[in-house]
C-alpha cells in the first residue's frame, strides 16, 4: 500500500510538472505572438497611439513592478493596450481600457482579436470622467493617455484625482505626452508636489515623454 501511495504521489507531482510546464511554454508562444503583431503593424498606427518605444517602456514597468490590475485612459485603436496586454500576461493580471470614441473602440476591438489579447482585456465604450467613478476595481498601475479631459481648465489633472483612490500603495500612476507640449502644462506636477505621497520621474524615450509617480502611502 506504501508502495501505491508513494507512485500515486509521484505521478501527481509530475503531472503538476508537465501542466506548468505546458502553462509557460503558452506563456512563450502568446508573447511571441503579441510581439509579432506589433513588429508587422509597427510603422501603421494612428489616431494618437503612443510611439513603439513608449509601448516598450510601459510592458517593461509593469513587469518589472510586478503590476497585474491596469487602468487605461485613452484606449485609441489599441496600440498601447496591446503593449499593456503583453505585460499582463506575464504578470497574471488583467487590463481595462477606457475610449470615449465608438471608431476607435470597434477599431481596437479589431486589433485586439488579431494580436490574440482580448482575453486579457476588458474594453470601456464612454467618457472616463462617468466610467471611473463606476469602476470597483483597484489598480496598482494607470496609464492615463487622453492628452486632455472635458474640463481643460485641469487637464489630466481631473483624471488624477478621479483615479488616485482607487490606485493601490506603491502602486504607479503613468502618463503620456508629458514632455511635448500636449499633455499636462504642469498643475498636475504641483498638485503631487503638494500631496506629498508621490515619488515621480519621466522617462524620454520618444519626443513624448511619460511620468511616473509612485503613490508612497
Amino acid at each position: 500500500m506504501n508502495k501505491i501511495l508513494v507512485a500515486t504521489s509521484v505521478i501527481a507531482a509530475m503531472g503538476t510538472i508537465c501542466n506548468e510546464q505546458d502553462q509557460g511554454n503558452d506563456n512563450v508562444l502568446l508573447d511571441q505572438k503579441i510581439l509579432n503583431y506589433l513588429s508587422a503593424n509597427r510603422n501603421r498606427w494612428t489616431d494618437y497611439n503612443v510611439p513603439y518605444q513608449d509601448g516598450q517602456e510601459l510592458e517593461n514597468l509593469i513587469v518589472q513592478n510586478n503590476c497585474k490590475s491596469v487602468l487605461e485612459i485613452g484606449t485609441s485603436s489599441g496600440h498601447s493596450t496591446i503593449w499593456l496586454a503583453k505585460a499582463v500576461a506575464k504578470t497574471g493580471g488583467k487590463v481595462i481600457t477606457i475610449e470615449i470614441d465608438k471608431g476607435r473602440y470597434e477599431k481596437a476591438k479589431r486589433n485586439f482579436e488579431e494580436a490574440g489579447v482580448s482575453h486579457l482585456i476588458e474594453m470601456k465604450l464612454g467618457d472616463a470622467l462617468q466610467v471611473i467613478p463606476t469602476l470597483k476595481e483597484k489598480f496598482d498601475f494607470v496609464f492615463s493617455d487622453a492628452t486632455w479631459s472635458t474640463q481643460p481648465d485641469e487637464g489630466y489633472l481631473t483624471f488624477f484625482k478621479l483615479c488616485e483612490p482607487k490606485l493601490t500603495v506603491g502602486g504607479l500612476y503613468t502618463m503620456h505626452n508629458v514632455t511635448d507640449g500636449y499633455g499636462d502644462d504642469g498643475r498636475f506636477f504641483k498638485y503631487l508636489e503638494k500631496l506629498g505621497t508621490y515619488q515621480t520621474s519621466i522617462i524620454k524615450v520618444s519626443n513624448n515623454g511619460i511620468s511616473i509617480s509612485n503613490k508612497l502611502k
